[in-house]
């Protein structure tokens, strides 16, 4: 995500679009979400952010996007290297 991010801010588009919180029925919203599995009802079939082996708080997505919408407006520097910790110290 980071990744698009950058390349979207470093080829100057003018916009781009993020979805917003009532798009749950569609799969593709920014919010909360589960830490580990443990945080996930047996059976339901959804998917953690820790299943790649990285921890990662339940706003993960929702701190890559204010650092994303703060690059993509000059707010903070263009850079492919993420600021976004996983977990914040």
């Amino acid at each position: 995500m980071w990744r698009q991010f950058y390349n979207l801010t470093r080829v100057g588009v003018q916009g781009f679009y993020i979805s917003m919180f009532d798009e749950y029925n569609e799969g593709n919203q920014i919010a909360k979400t589960a830490e580990s599995g443990s945080w996930v009802p047996a059976g339901s079939g959804i998917r953690a952010l820790d299943e790649d082996g990285t921890a990662c708080t339940s706003d993960y997505y929702l701190r890559l996007t204010n650092d994303g919408g703060r690059m993509f407006k000059g707010q903070a520097p263009v850079t492919a290297t993420r600021p976004t910790q996983p977990w914040p110290a």
